[in-house]
């Protein structure tokens, strides 16, 4: 399988909790409970999609929070 870009895996993710962050917030607005519910959907789908895919091209490690130029674990540039 194809490596997806950082810059890229950033964005997706990105538009994955905001799209679930509104949906959330507009269902507990709305006091529906099935918008709710299905605003966690891509809630999660982007947490899951970023440990799955937030990782040093290199080494593979996760770099969770690490947004700096280099890997922390192996020091390779990153690709940004």
């Amino acid at each position: 399988m194809k490596k997806m870009p950082l810059n890229q895996v950033k964005w997706v993710r990105a538009i994955l909790f905001a799209v679930g962050l509104l949906m959330l917030c507009l269902g507990v607005h709305l006091r529906l409970l099935p918008l709710t519910l299905l605003g966690l959907v891509p809630l999660l789908g982007g947490v899951l999609f970023g440990f799955l895919f937030y990782r040093c091209p290199h080494c593979g490690k996760f770099l969770g929070r690490a947004d700096g130029g280099y890997c922390p674990f192996c020091g390779e540039k990153l690709d940004t």
